[in-house]
Parts: structure tokens; C-alpha cells; sequence
């Protein structure tokens, strides 16, 4: 098992260097059954003079209380004096996406509230990282190669503390950050958007250059064009707010926050929370956590700046958290101790902010921004946790971005036990029974376990020219997913889509791929019967 020949160049930055890599090790099974628990295989990462790391994997498990598991850790190779701390960020890759792309199979220091240490003869990751079985039933193990993406910033020692001259803003995000500013200059803008009870000033060439639907809707002749108003009645305010600050900047940045308050129940690393009360009559913020080490520890979070707020605890320590695109960002710092940070999350918050970006994207599938679908898409994939998972499916599914899909039904499916909490989410309430259906089909028969063909073999269960509508809805969304055709949708749709795929000739074919793109292209969209006259 090798890497790729090839190690990243580290960038420099003030506080050490960050890197990334993408990591193969292949012929995996055969090392699973080789080596025994406690062995492991290892590949080169990155050397910074004088210092070299290495990734470790162990397929069995790094201790016989992992057995099952799979084990990874981050060495050093060097014999420098001295620890070297790290943030750390460890994902599996899935091998049969083209390129590939990250799945939900994820550890981080981040999440965890503690970096990496790594001395001389010391060794730090994760000694369950995912189990075996988890990663054959997913997909991660096709082709007999598990593929890992690999983030590490090391802070050596020494260089914690050099300030070296601040980093130059790139022409780019200075021009993003100056367009930004027209969303707040409304003597310049030529256009408003009336959406609910608010009213947008914005741009006519902005729009036009970022939409074709915008585009097509302006330079035809519309009464939009005359009145220089177009009505929206199918979004609400923030969402618009977040969808313009893209068109202009590239990035949704700066928008409005989608979660006000950071009251609630706040949880950071498997079953630790900690939880945040408001008085109703002072509106005062109270952190309070309960250890068996150190009974309950509270403290008066007081603002210390726009969604940011920091205490002085009960047994000395000092707690400060921000409020970010749903999430707590904390930091516990307790004497002369190092800093210990945390990223939390709330499951109402979690469901809200799914939903929000459930709206940005079919703001985007109807206007046909295709970079914002990819970014929504990536955002909720990231997000994904029981609490969600339901509802990003159910978005996926009504959107028809297929690899969303596939990940929200693999994150479902992973195993029983993770499948019957997301059953007793009040998202699964929602679902419709055709994808119910779907999510049992996709647990009974993995993408790792489905039989793959031999050379000669008939490469698809069900060749073209079947009797499509003999078939069952479970075999028609088998049929639609080895031709990487949407499997949403019901019974009509699915034999529309594996017929009309039949009538297009060999490499013409117009449909959607799994990575998610749709079956029209983008500047053929139509535009709704709303944008009309």
C-alpha cells in the first residue's frame, strides 16, 4: 500500500504551516486480513525541516479494544527535541465519485476541543476513527482502496510566537469585498426586488451577468424591465439577503446570521454539552456544565461584541463562545493552561439552519446560479447529523441534486443504530413513503455490497430494452442509479426518465450525473409563470 510519489508543499503562515493531502492506501482488504491488531501501515505525509510526519492506519484496530475499527494516527518521524501541536482534520474519501469527493466519514480536532500532540516516539490521532463495516457498507471500500483526505496545521515549537507581517488581501477578495458594499449603496442601483414587506435595491448588470434567468427575464421585454421591479413572492427576505450577498461577492459572508440567540442545549463531542439559559425578565445569559469531575460550573456570559459573548466561571476559568452560521465557537481557557476550543451545536439550530440552506438552494436551482447550488450542496453535506439528516435528504430529493442525495442516504444507513435515531427525528415524520421505501432499499442493498461486474459480464442488472413498467419501484430506482439518472421521484417519473434515456443516442445523453447536475441545462431554464406578464 503507497501513496502517490508526491508530497504537498506546506504554505507559511503566522502560527506554523497548514497542509493538505489526498492519501490511497490500496489493496486494503488484503492488509485487513494480513496484519493483526496492532500493526499498521504507514505513508509518508509532509516534512518541514527539521521535522517529518507520517500517517498510521491500522485496519484492525490500533488496541484489542478496537478490534473492528479502524484506527489512524498522525507520527512523527524525526528525532527533534521538542512537541509539535496540531489541528487536525482526518475524512474518507469516496473512490467511485469522478473526482473525488468527501463523504461524511469525518474526525477532527476541532470537534474534539483539543489538538493534536505529537513528542518524540509519540503518536496522536484517533484510535476509532470508523468501523470497518461502516466503511464496506458506505461505498468507501470499492475497489479494494480506502482513500483519506488529510488536514493538518502543525505549530512548531519556536514559531507559535513569531509575528511575521499580516497577510495581503488578494485582488479578488478586495474586489468581492468593494462589490459587497453596492448591497448598501442604494443611490447607485438601477433595480428593486420586492420580496414579502422588504424591498432590495440591486443592480441591473450584476444580475444579469450572475442569473441567465435574470438575464433572460430583463433583456426580453417583460414588464419587470419596464417597471424596473420584479415581485418575488416565492422567497422570504433573509434568503434573498443571502442569495444577493453571493451574486455580488461569491460568497454568503457577512449575511445575516440565522441564529440570533445562543440559548440552548449545546453539544461538542460524543455525549458532552454544556447549556445556556436567558431570564426571561433581564434577558441576562447564564453557561452552566455538570462533570462528575467537577459538579456543575457556571458563569454570566456577558457580550464582548456582535454575536460573541465571554464569562468569567465559577471555578476560575474563563469561557468565550461566538455565534456562527449556527454554530457555538468556544474557548475554555483555565489558568496558565492551554486553550481548549470547541465547536457545538444545538438540534433545533441544526434543523433551522438545514432548512435555511434548503431555501438558498432552490433560490439558486430557480436561477440557475450553479456555483451557489454547489456551495448549498456542500454546506448541508457537511452539516449532516442525525438531527438533519432527514431533512437533507427530503431537500435533496425535492431538488433532484443527486449527490447530496446519495450522501444524506448513506449518512441514514450507516448502520442500525444510526438509523433508528434518524427514525425518530421529527424530519423523518416528513418524508414521503416513496423515499421511507428508498432508504430501506439502500439499507438492505449497500453500494459496498452490490455485485460488481467481471470483464465480459453484462455490466448493468437491468440492460436496456426492459419492460420498464413490469419492473418494481425498488428495480426502477436500481435501473435509474447504474445509468447515475435521479432516483426521486415516483413511479411516472422514473419510467419517463429510463425511457426518454433509451431514445438518446451514446454519449449525447442530457441527464443529470451523480455529482448532481440536472437534466436541462442551465440556460435553457425556463422562467416561472410568476416572472411573466
Amino acid at each position: 500500500m503507497r501513496a502517490a510519489d508526491c508530497r504537498p508543499k506546506p504554505r507559511v503562515h503566522s502560527a506554523g504551516i497548514d497542509i493538505a493531502a489526498d492519501l490511497r492506501f490500496d489493496r486494503f482488504e488484503e492488509q485487513v486480513a494480513a496484519l493483526p491488531v496492532g500493526q499498521h501501515v504507514m505513508l509518508p505525509l509532509f516534512a518541514f525541516h527539521p521535522y517529518e510526519f507520517a500517517v498510521g492506519l491500522y485496519p484492525n484496530g490500533a488496541k484489542e479494544e478496537c478490534r473492528g475499527w479502524v484506527s489512524i494516527y498522525i507520527m512523527r518521524q524525526d528525532a527533534s527535541e521538542g512537541v509539535v501541536t496540531a489541528e487536525c482534520t482526518i475524512e474518507a474519501l469516496l473512490p467511485d465519485r469522478n473526482p473525488i469527493h468527501a463523504g461524511h466519514v469525518s474526525r477532527s480536532t476541532s470537534k474534539d476541543g483539543y489538538p493534536l500532540e505529537l513528542g518524540l516516539g509519540v503518536y496522536d490521532g484517533w484510535k476509532r476513527f470508523a468501523q470497518l463495516e461502516d466503511l464496506r457498507r458506505q461505498g468507501f471500500l470499492l475497489d479494494d482502496t480506502l482513500c483519506l483526505r488529510v488536514r493538518l496545521a502543525p505549530t512548531f515549537p519556536g514559531l507559535g510566537h513569531v509575528a511575521l507581517a499580516p497577510p495581503k488581501i488578494a485582488p479578488v477578495e478586495a474586489l468581492a469585498r468593494q462589490l459587497g458594499t453596492l448591497l448598501t449603496n442604494p443611490t447607485a442601483s438601477d433595480l428593486t426586488l420586492s420580496v414579502g414587506s422588504e424591498e432590495f435595491s440591486v443592480h441591473w448588470s450584476v444580475l444579469t451577468c450572475r442569473s441567465p434567468v435574470f438575464r433572460r427575464m430583463l433583456e426580453a421585454g417583460m414588464s419587470e424591465a419596464e417597471r424596473r421591479r420584479v415581485e418575488i413572492p416565492d422567497l422570504d427576505p433573509v434568503t434573498m439577503s443571502r442569495f444577493l450577498r453571493f451574486l455580488y461577492t461569491g460568497s454568503i459572508e457577512g449575511g445575516p446570521e440565522l441564529i440570533r440567540s445562543p440559548a440552548g442545549r449545546w453539544h461538542y463531542v460524543d455525549s458532552c454539552y454544556y447549556e445556556i439559559s436567558e431570564d426571561a425578565s433581564t434577558s441576562v445569559l447564564t453557561w452552566s456544565e455538570t462533570t462528575e469531575a467537577r459538579g456543575r460550573i457556571h458563569g454570566e456570559l456577558r457580550p464582548t461584541g456582535a454575536m460573541s459573548w465571554a464569562a468569567r466561571l465559577s471555578n476560575g476559568a474563563t469561557f468565550a463562545v461566538a455565534l456562527q452560521d449556527g454554530k457555538l465557537h468556544g474557548e475554555y481557557r483555565e489558568g496558565a493552561t492551554e486553550v481548549v476550543k470547541t465547536e457545538a451545536y444545538n438540534l433545533d439550530a441544526e434543523v433551522c439552519v438545514t432548512e435555511s440552506w434548503g431555501r438558498l438552494l432552490r433560490a439558486a436551482d430557480k436561477y440557475c446560479v450553479e456555483d451557489l447550488t454547489a456551495l448549498c450542496e456542500e454546506a448541508m453535506q457537511a452539516r449532516l447529523l442525525v438531527c438533519n439528516a432527514a431533512a437533507i435528504l427530503r431537500i435533496a430529493n425535492e431538488t433532484g441534486r443527486q449527490g447530496l442525495k446519495v450522501a444524506a442516504l448513506g449518512f441514514v444507513t450507516a448502520n442500525e443504530a444510526q438509523m433508528r435515531a434518524v427514525q425518530q427525528t421529527r424530519a423523518f415524520d416528513a418524508l414521503d413513503r416513496e423515499l421511507v421505501a428508498e432508504i430501506y432499499e439502500v439499507f438492505f442493498n449497500p453500494p459496498g455490497k452490490r455485485k460488481r461486474p467481471r470483464p465480459g459480464e453484462e455490466a448493468r442488472e437491468f440492460p436496456d430494452g426492459q419492460d420498464w413498467a413490469r419492473l418494481s419501484n425498488a428495480q426502477l430506482r436500481l435501473a435509474c442509479a447504474e445509468r447515475d439518472l435521479p432516483t426521486s421521484g415516483h413511479r411516472d417519473t422514473l419510467l419517463v426518465l429510463l425511457r426518454a434515456q433509451e431514445e438518446v443516442p451514446s454519449g449525447h445523453c442530457c441527464t443529470g450525473s451523480s455529482g448532481g447536475s440536472k437534466s436541462m441545462a442551465p440556460c435553457e431554464r425556463d422562467i416561472t409563470p410568476m416572472e411573466r406578464e
